[in-house]
């Protein structure tokens, strides 16, 4: 309530009733009086500027219920406090519309404050004889009938009143069906309105949440941007394929289509993962639902992003409604050991309140748990989350709960079949490109290398893939050499800064970490050699939760029988299983000449895409990235031999078909070895027969770098009848001085 006292002087008792503690009376040189009187005789407390309050609670600024001042006087008062004014003169009144408003008035008699801070929304629609008479009446409907009777009888500004308070707390006060209705009226853009509910402490710790939800957003982005080269306005947010089909998403299916997939050729196989869907839901559609949500998805898909932008828009979202989020990761979920309850979870280990403010915060927080919404960022066994189970049945059974987990983590026994099921699918075609182009915005040609390059785009739908890739490509052409990253010297680097991600130790004990987790890696390039000889992308394989496979591999179950379940994990994508399957050949060197000659069979012809790989691996400017794996003389050993059989098996192929020009140039792009290209050259009579073929940018690339290493002596090209993109063939011609 808004009082305005109109003339002081003549007014020598002051006679206000109040059911709450105490009242604030904040003059400076002139006397009040105030009468002790209360129908129920409750003792009042007067308080003249900063008294003393002996005898009486020493918390009782806490617990104010009116605050009277004047311009000269004025302080700042709880959001609960009724503020009272005793104006002299009319440019008092002036003053009051001013601190609310255009905060100009600066000077009356002496200066004074050109702003308060008050509730000027406490408007009293029913004087204390009426909320009497309502609570007299012992039926609601009959106290809903007196409030609308006596408000009627007040005139329309009451009736206006009533109906703003009954917006502005519709969602304890009103039915859901009757929200659009009182959302007709135009309560909220009505100037100088302000909605503020519940109490300035719980306000002040909302702010407190919002705080901390923007400094989580900023490290996310921090994060994201700390490996580039450049400094680019990144966009933290591109938007992702949110899915809600749950039959086309259960284990089954999924297994299914990854078997399909294999028997594809290899450029419909690449394609194939990348989602084709366009962005149905939004970050912002997710926030805006009631429902619990479940957000399934394999590692590094883009759950965590997803849950960290809904932060992000409550964060910034300008409203006066009372509400709390709180978002918890695997970090914080750690700390959480029962015996625990909402207070040590909330305040604890997220973000404690002032001392003050505490119990009345908590107290909102269990009365009205609709208002809060809760993440849990990376639940890994929801069977045994008996902190979950106790959180979402008991303790705030009406709060909004949002779960993020990986797919063989989601149970249909643990959450009830109303949760909102949401399956993170990636980046489409779309979004690739549009990331890439936000942080290499300034270097269109290597934007080019990933778009044009159907390996690496099929690999970026992966957003953590995706942003290594940026990673590695913005840095190498400005470092040490002019080349740009070749594709294996980016999976090292993958390969790398996963195991970093899942251990979270600093880079400079990266290479010691690796190097005491060799079996585990040899072991997965094991598995993966295996299922690529099998043409299969289903491992039969187990691994811990805390072992490093876990940032590499997706895990599904799906039940195989009435009291059996099955278990099967693949990688997140093809390409990355191609690339184990070279490290065990790197570790087993015997099997190369086997694997050479399977890539001539049409049987097993898809084994010559772990090929590159292997050229890569074995790259001299490579080594210094895997002595952690295999000593450096094992490595130069392969390489003695190692490329006169390349040359040998695809030049001269078994079939009686053309030589394969092309994929040798891609083998020696991966190598980066200026004795080899001349060794393939002269093999070649340093002429190369393209006539008829179809050449992507990618294996533009790889022509350009083989024919540059010829020296003085000069390469013939034959693109007769030849399809190649202008960018390949602007690619191809920067070497024009080595062409004949």
């Amino acid at each position: 309530m808004l009082m305005i006292i109109a003339d002081l002087v003549s007014l020598s008792i002051i006679v206000m009733s109040s059911r709450l503690a105490g009242i604030f009376l904040n003059f400076r040189f002139y006397p009040v009086i105030v009468c002790q009187w209360s129908r129920l005789m409750q003792p009042w407390l007067p308080m003249i500027n900063g008294g003393p309050t002996n005898g009486f609670e020493k918390d009782v600024r806490t617990k104010t219920t009116h605050c009277v001042i004047y311009p000269e006087s004025a302080v700042d008062v709880e959001n609960s406090t009724h503020l009272v004014l005793a104006p002299f003169k009319t440019l008092d009144l002036q003053w009051l519309i001013s601190a609310f408003t255009t905060k100009d008035i600066k000077r009356i008699c002496t200066s004074v404050r050109t702003r308060i801070q008050a509730n000027k929304n406490k408007h009293k629609v029913l004087n204390d004889h009426e909320v009497d008479a309502i609570k007299a009446e012992k039926r609601d409907f009959d106290k809903a009938r007196y409030i609308l009777d006596s408000v009627i009888k007040k005139g329309e500004a009451a009736s206006y009143e009533l109906l703003k308070i009954l917006d502005f707390t519709r969602k304890s006060t009103l039915h859901s069906d009757s929200h659009h209705w009182i959302s007709c009226f135009s309560f909220r853009e009505d100037s100088g309105t302000e909605y503020s509910a519940g109490s300035q402490s719980c306000h002040r710790y909302k702010n407190q949440l919002k705080k901390k939800a923007e400094k989580i957003f900023s490290d996310q982005i921090q994060l994201s941007k700390c490996y580039l080269e450049e400094e680019n306005e990144v966009t933290f947010f591109i938007p992702l394929v949110l899915d809600t089909n749950t039959e086309l998403n259960t284990a089954e299916s999924k297994v299914k289509t990854k078997q399909r997939k294999c028997e594809k050729n290899r450029s419909k196989k690449l394609k194939a993962y990348i989602p084709q869907a366009e962005e149905i839901l939004s970050p912002n559609d997710l926030l805006k639902r009631k429902q619990n949500i479940l957000l399934i998805g394999k590692p590094g898909i883009g759950k965590t992003v997803t849950v960290k932008q809904m932060l992000h828009l409550w964060a910034e979202r300008v409203d006066r409604e009372l509400d709390y989020m709180f978002y918890f990761d695997e970090n914080d979920m750690s700390c959480i050991s029962l015996p625990t309850n909402v207070e040590h979870l909330l305040f604890d280990i997220y973000s404690k309140p002032l001392e003050k403010d505490k119990q009345e915060v908590l107290q909102d927080i269990e009365e009205n748990s609709e208002n809060v919404t809760i993440i849990f960022d990376g639940v890994t066994d929801m069977t045994s989350s008996s902190i979950l189970r106790k959180i979402i049945d008991k303790d705030l059974p009406d709060a909004k709960i949002v779960i993020t987990c990986r797919t063989e983590t989601e149970t249909k026994d643990f959450l009830s079949e109303d949760w909102y099921r949401v399956y993170v699918q990636g980046f489409n075609e779309k979004s690739i490109q549009a990331y890439f182009t936000q942080v290499l915005g300034s270097q269109p040609d290597l934007v080019s290398s990933v778009v044009n390059n159907l390996e690496l785009f099929s690999l970026c739908h992966v957003p953590m893939y995706a942003s290594m890739v940026a990673t590695c490509i913005s840095y190498c052409p400005s470092k040490t050499t002019k080349n740009p990253c070749t594709v294996s010297e980016m999976y090292i680097n993958i390969f790398r800064l996963c195991v970093q991600k899942q251990t979270g130790i600093n880079l400079e004990d990266l290479d010691e970490h690796i190097e005491a987790s060799r079996d585990t890696v040899i072991h997965l390039a094991t598995e993966a050699f295996s299922a690529a000889c099998e043409r299969n992308v289903n491992l039969d394989f187990k691994f811990k939760k805390d072992s490093i496979h876990r940032v590499f591999l997706k895990s599904l179950n799906f039940k195989s029988g009435v009291s059996v379940v099955k278990k099967c994990c693949a990688f997140l994508h093809n390409t990355m299983q191609e690339f184990f399957a070279a490290l065990w050949l790197l570790e087993n060197p015997g099997e190369i000449d086997m694997v050479l000659q399977h890539s001539q069979t049409e049987e097993k012809k898809h084994m010559r895409y772990v090929i590159p790989f292997l050229c890569g691996l074995l790259s001299g400017q490579n080594m210094h990235l895997l002595k952690c794996l295999f000593p450096e003389e094992q490595i130069k050993d392969i390489c003695v031999e190692f490329f006169v059989k390349i040359i040998d098996t695809f030049l001269n192929p078994q079939s009686g078909s053309k030589p394969d020009i092309l994929f040798v140039c891609q083998c020696l792009y991966e190598y980066r070895s200026h004795e080899a290209c001349l060794l393939f050259l002269e093999k070649v009579d340093y002429d190369l027969d393209l006539s008829e073929q179809h050449i992507d940018p990618h294996q533009s690339c790889a022509l350009s770098y083989v024919i540059s290493q010829s020296g003085e002596k000069k390469v013939g090209l034959n693109l007769e009848d030849c399809t190649v993109s202008d960018s390949g063939l602007k690619i191809i011609l920067k070497c024009f001085r080595n062409l004949r």
